[in-house]
């Protein structure tokens, strides 16, 4: 059964099958509106609007072949077309350095010499796209099918972009299965990476997905999405849009029995647990040998005379007094002492709670046979001097606050926030801090102090236009 055998409208299609039996209007599984939000997709996109704007990071978006990665960037594509430049990369220009460098230079025009090798044209590509940059308008390039490409021509686009002044350059955004972010998380720069993953639908997302398309097309929602029905679409479908659309005509049509997902359940208990069975037969084969040796051994060493151990002895020759025993000193920090405490890692792209510190156990200092100073004093660190101290909040003193903010910009760089800050008439509702991600200073932006994440959402909506930002971000304080 294929999609265009759904789509076609002949005799010989599905379609014409569904609206003889159900009447329906028009089609619902070619329908790309309305977006589907759930099953992380809206979250994907947020993150995607946010980071393009203000990021420095490579975007990787991935997902199993039909989980909609397509679609995700085709809406974001739709929704902020107005404040970036969005250039798609297609196949034939991924197919060797060369091609990438030939259409990157068709892209930056005279801003990269004609006789530049393909590594020089890709580096040039992307400082020419920091001093290109218009004022709330960046460059965004979209590779699809990215697991596709060769490793050597990624290598080069992420070298490009990393070497660039990656707040300002244009984006790469690869979208594919997790082979690209496996070949991704293995360079030495992989930490300028930020990895979205589209997990598969559950059968609510199945439900969810289909409810508004089968309602704009006429059809009745307890036939078509009745409990049955929708335990045959989501073993079918295995959580992929691709397939949900190939295998809904099917199931809608009766032409799937019911034993089809009940085989497969059966199957399972069979044949995969044979293997595992066999497993346990021989660790309890293996357990009992063990045994029996270990118990044969234990009567052999009880039955043979245990010979005393010598002791050696040495006698001091006049006059003196004996060394006392030197203690030994205890593995537990002494009393009064402060345990050290690491640090959890704050994330900008998503809101978290952070878990409660862990804490190590550290040795105390070893006595010595008289007074005498104590442990060495460790180091101060270096305390972070900001550029705009009447603007800088302590990100601990934040998180002591009770309530929301908005988060605006986030980045490695201090430059990033203040590129916002400078914008703004007054900048009275407007604080930045610095924490630390993946072992780096990382810089954000607030905006005002709200009692409610409803009440912080509103603020968001109605934000100073001069800010040029569309998508603030509601986080609690204490999730900074």
């Amino acid at each position: 059964m294929t999609q265009e055998s759904l789509n076609s409208s002949d005799g010989g299609g599905l379609f014409p099958r569904l609206q003889q039996r159900y009447g329906l209007r028009d089609n619902p599984l070619e329908m790309e509106t309305p977006f589907f939000p759930d099953a992380m997709r809206q979250h994907a996109l947020e993150t995607l609007r946010h980071l393009c704007g203000f990021g420095d990071m490579v975007l990787v978006l991935t997902g199993a072949p039909g989980a909609g990665k397509t679609r995700v960037l085709a809406e974001l594509v739709r929704s902020e077309s107005s404040r970036l430049d969005f250039h798609r990369i297609p196949a034939s220009a991924l197919t060797s350095r060369q091609a990438l460098a030939r259409y990157l230079k068709q892209l930056a025009k005279s801003g990269i010499p004609a006789d530049s090798e393909p590594r020089e044209a890709v580096y040039r590509f992307f400082r020419w796209s920091e001093s290109g940059l218009r004022r709330g308008h960046r460059q965004v390039l979209l590779i699809d099918d990215a697991d596709r490409v060769e490793s050597d021509v990624l290598n080069l686009l992420v070298a490009g972009f990393v070497a660039s002044e990656r707040s300002v350059s244009a984006v790469p955004i690869l979208a594919g299965t997790e082979q690209v972010w496996s070949q991704l998380e293995d360079r030495p720069d992989s930490a300028y990476a930020h990895h979205l993953n589209l997990p598969p639908l559950s059968r609510e997302d199945v439900k969810a997905y289909l409810e508004p398309r089968v309602h704009r097309a006429g059809g009745s929602q307890s036939e078509l999405l009745s409990a049955s029905r929708l335990k045959k679409l989501e073993v079918l479908s295995q959580g992929s849009f691709g397939r949900l659309k190939r295998v809904a005509p099917g199931v809608w049509l009766d032409m799937v029995p019911s034993s089809a997902t009940s085989s497969s359940k059966a199957g399972f208990t069979v044949a995969h647990l044979r293997w595992p069975a066999l497993g346990l037969v021989l660790l309890a084969a293996s357990w009992w040998f063990v045994s029996q040796q270990y118990e044969s051994t234990v009567q052999r060493q009880a039955g043979a005379e245990v010979e005393p151990e010598l002791v050696r002895k040495s006698i001091t020759i006049g006059p003196g007094a004996e060394d006392p025993e030197p203690e030994i000193a205890p593995l537990i920090a002494p009393a009064g002492q402060d345990e050290p405490v690491v640090p959890g890692e704050n994330n900008a792209a998503e809101e978290l709670t952070q878990a409660p510190p862990e804490t190590e156990i550290v040795p105390g200092p070893e006595p010595g046979p008289g007074p005498g100073p104590g442990p060495e004093p460790e180091p101060d660190l270096p305390q972070f001097a900001p550029e705009m101290p009447d603007s800088y909040v302590p990100i601990g003193e934040l998180r002591a606050r009770e309530g929301w903010t908005l988060q605006l910009v986030a980045g490695n760089y201090e430059s990033t926030v203040l590129e916002v800050l400078g914008r703004a008439s007054d900048g009275s509702a407007l604080e930045y801090t610095v924490g630390e991600r993946q072992g780096r200073q990382w810089f954000m932006l607030l905006y005002g102090r709200f009692a409610s994440q409803a009440e912080a959402q509103t603020a968001a909506r109605n934000l100073p236009p001069e800010l040029g930002v569309s998508n603030a971000w509601a986080r609690a304080f204490r999730s900074l």
